[in-house]
């Protein structure tokens, strides 16, 4: 008190305790800042790729330190991918941007060029497997490698929402749980260079109705990674299916009346992505099972003026329209 009491005739003693407040509680909210702002060191991501082919695995990873979770873009309308480390192919040549953001906060991004696949390819490399065309959703199928001096399998069957591996085993079984358009690959030796792919269709039970659903479904690229530390996605950040005007049931001819407008050139590309879900395209399937993209098949239509009959489609269980049958050979159409 006695201290004090010289201060007393200029200040008033309520003033040093509201100074030493204010200091307290800047300290607490630079702590608080500090102890959650995500430093962003990423200055670039890893990528390893024996060549940037089309068609061909391409490893995409990061270790930055206190990354927690990730979001890749291809740059190619494929669906973005959340881990750490990641494997992806592009289907057709030309430049693409990649894009990662890391914990929300920070983006590293970087242009890749992808090459024409090499017509060299050392066809007795591909592992040789006998599949179906055409399966039933909750049927047994027994897969089998035939290659010789194989000593390691990874079979994937389309399905896994994780993009594991299916099975590591040279004979085995798989029941495809719901109806669409499936990409089955084989991997033996480790050899991702030449790896087998094989597509196939999955047609609904006969005495069940396709059940309308909300749930996203993912078409991730296959990763040939395990044991790679998953971030689970933020709800806000799920990019959910865009699905475009209503194109089945009994008014499956409006397919028909849509590359009408193609045909005759009073569509754009753009407004005709608008009848599909934005982020699962569908494949085009001709009759002799050739296929191709709908980008292509849309230009191709457009600049030959080809008039379309008798087309189907399929769709799975989010709507979407997974696939275009042509009641047509490719040859002859292109």
């Amino acid at each position: 008190m006695f201290i004090l009491k010289p201060f007393k005739k200029y200040f008033d003693a309520k003033v040093p305790m509201v100074f030493l407040a204010v200091v307290l509680l800047s300290f607490v909210i630079v702590a608080y800042k500090l102890n959650n702002e995500v430093e962003c060191n990423a200055k670039e991501f890893k990528i390893d790729a024996p060549s940037f082919m089309v068609g061909e695995f391409i490893i995409f990873s990061d270790d930055s330190k206190n990354a927690h979770s990730w979001r890749w873009y291809f740059g190619d309308d494929s669906q973005i991918a959340f881990r750490s480390k990641v494997a992806h192919s592009f289907d057709k040549e030309g430049e693409y941007l990649v894009k990662l953001v890391i914990n929300n906060k920070c983006t590293v991004q970087r242009v890749i060029t992808i090459l024409p696949r090499k017509t060299s390819i050392d066809q007795s490399l591909i592992p040789k497997i006998n599949v179906p065309d055409y399966v039933m959703e909750g049927e047994e199928i027994v897969f089998e490698d035939e290659t010789d001096s194989a000593q390691s399998w990874e079979w994937r069957f389309g399905e896994n929402l994780n993009n594991k591996v299916d099975s590591f085993d040279k004979k085995c079984s798989y029941t495809f749980t719901s109806p669409g358009r499936k990409m089955i690959s084989l991997v033996v030796n480790n050899d991702y260079t030449h790896v087998a792919t094989k597509i196939i269709f999955v047609m609904p039970k006969k005495d069940e109705q396709v059940v309308k659903s909300d749930r996203k479904r993912n078409v991730i690229p296959i990763n040939p990674f395990q044991n790679v530390p998953d971030a689970p996605p933020e709800e806000e950040n799920v990019v959910k299916v865009q699905k475009g005007p209503e194109i089945g049931g009994a008014d499956a001819n409006r397919i028909e009346d849509v590359f009408e407008l193609v045909t005759n050139n009073k569509i754009s590309y753009e407004d005709f992505l608008k009848y599909f879900c934005k982020y699962n395209l569908p494949t085009v399937v001709f009759k002799d099972q050739k296929t191709t993209s709908l980008k292509e098949f849309y230009y191709q239509v457009k600049k030959e003026k080809i008039k379309l009959k008798n087309i189907s489609i399929q769709k799975v269980k989010d709507d979407c329209i997974v696939i275009i049958l042509i009641d047509k050979k490719y040859k002859s159409i292109f």
